[in-house]
């Protein structure tokens, strides 16, 4: 296998997850945190010619911002995840059909703010190599990560894989097997309650699709769940071309107009001051567009945080 991650394909930007079919069925089990963390690095590998040598790294500025968790707790919880990845492993099939056991971390590194870890060979490929005999599924970074219920990940991407297809079927015993529900939700109610009805209604609140069911009954006994898959009509945009772009409009802070943010953003002491927040692998690291972009977006979204070195304004008149 490790001769085949030299082969990555880099047409889907970093705000997609792509992930081969079979990652889920390796993270089943893990916490929402550990997931969280495969789902960031994603891009990160994808994008990279990373090997078993490459760290991979993602800051707690990442983790709080893009999981719309507390900041104050990120690195902490990130540290903690990462820990829980040096200890698990996960078995695949390799091509001589014999079931092999592999890590999915091999080593990890704790700094101030950040976590750096090394994947296995066999990790980066279900991260990196997709085609017809890896199967695999696409989202947007974004609509995965404002998931927080236990079961929601995993549905959304079962969704998402069969989303084409308008939806799936599944037995009570494979949507359990699928999810890794504990032996309580035997229990129909206990089932449908925690790992159907609860994460269909966040999806439905925060993602990009629709998602519904209704049950396969073998007589009076439920036997099994129809998913009905479909997109969410896109909003429509309203358009100004005869808007001034150095007129503040409504998602400015301090009064500064996006012209005035972006001219902050190249600021060799505002990226002296927060390079830190964006790993060193990431292409945004690499492209002054992609950059001035992000950086636009964290200062909009935690105003407050970037005032804390000094005013922002100040960036200004350097």
């Amino acid at each position: 296998m490790s001769n085949e991650v030299a082969v990555f394909d880099a047409k889907y930007p970093e705000n997609w997850v792509v992930m081969q079919n079979r990652i889920t069925q390796a993270f089943r089990e893990m916490s929402i945190d550990e997931k969280r963390i495969i789902i960031l690095a994603s891009p990160l590998v994808r994008l990279s010619k990373a090997t078993e040598q490459t760290p991979i790294e993602v800051t707690a500025f990442q983790f709080a911002d893009l999981s719309g968790i507390d900041t104050h707790s990120a690195y902490k919880q990130l540290k903690s995840a990462s820990k829980k990845l040096m200890k698990r492993t996960f078995v695949y099939e390799d091509k001589d059909g014999d079931d092999t056991e592999v890590q999915w971390v091999i080593r990890s590194k704790y700094a101030n703010g950040y976590v750096s870890m090394y994947f296995t060979d066999e990790v980066i490929h279900l991260l990196k190599v997709f085609d017809s005999l890896n199967p695999y599924t696409k989202y947007l970074k974004e609509d995965i990560l404002s998931l927080k219920l236990t079961y929601s990940i995993d549905l959304y991407h079962l969704a998402k894989k069969y989303q084409g297809m308008g939806g799936f079927t599944m037995s009570l015993d494979d949507y359990r097997k699928e999810l890794g529900t504990p032996k309580s939700y035997a229990r129909i109610n206990n089932l449908k309650d925690n790992a159907v009805d609860a994460p269909i209604k966040e999806i439905n609140e925060n993602t990009d699709i629709n998602l519904s069911y209704e049950n396969i009954k073998r007589g009076r006994q439920v036997v099994g769940f129809k998913f009905t898959v479909k997109n969410k009509p896109k909003p429509k945009q309203v358009l100004d071309s005869k808007r001034d772009p150095y007129t503040a409009d409504m998602f400015t802070i301090d009064g500064l107009n996006d012209a005035q943010l972006a001219r902050i953003t190249r600021n060799q002491r505002f990226k002296s001051d927060y390079n830190h927040l964006i790993s060193p692998t990431s292409p945004i690291n690499q492209d002054p567009t992609l950059w001035t972009d992000e950086m636009i977006g964290r200062i909009k979204k935690d105003p407050d945080f970037f005032n804390k070195k000094c005013p922002i304004r100040q960036y200004l008149k350097d």
